[in-house]
C-alpha cells in the first residue's frame, strides 16, 4: 500500500536535510510562535503548504501511472 502522506513527509525530510546542512531557515508567518531552540528549516504554514503541494503532486503522478502513462527516468521532457 502507498501512503501518500508518508511519501510527502519523506520528500520534505530530504529538503530539511539540505536546509539543515547549510543552516537555512525559510521564513514562516508563524515564526513568532517558534520555540527559540527549534532549528528546523521549514516551519508552520510554510511547511504544511509545501507538504500539501508535494502530496498533491504525488497523487497526480500516481493517477497518471494508473492511466498507463510511461515513466522516463534521468532525462527532461523539454517542456520545463
Amino acid at each position: 500500500m502507498i501512503y501518500t502522506h508518508d511519501e510527502a513527509c519523506l520528500i520534505l525530510e530530504m529538503f530539511e536535510d539540505v536546509l539543515e546542512k547549510y543552516d537555512v531557515h525559510i521564513p514562516s508567518p508563524e515564526d513568532d510562535e517558534r520555540d527559540p531552540d527549534n532549528s528546523v528549516g521549514l516551519y508552520g504554514s510554510t511547511y504544511s503548504d509545501l507538504f500539501d503541494d508535494v502530496e498533491e503532486r504525488i497523487c497526480e503522478l500516481l493517477v497518471r501511472c494508473m492511466r498507463g502513462e510511461k515513466i522516463t527516468e534521468g532525462v527532461f521532457s523539454g517542456k520545463i
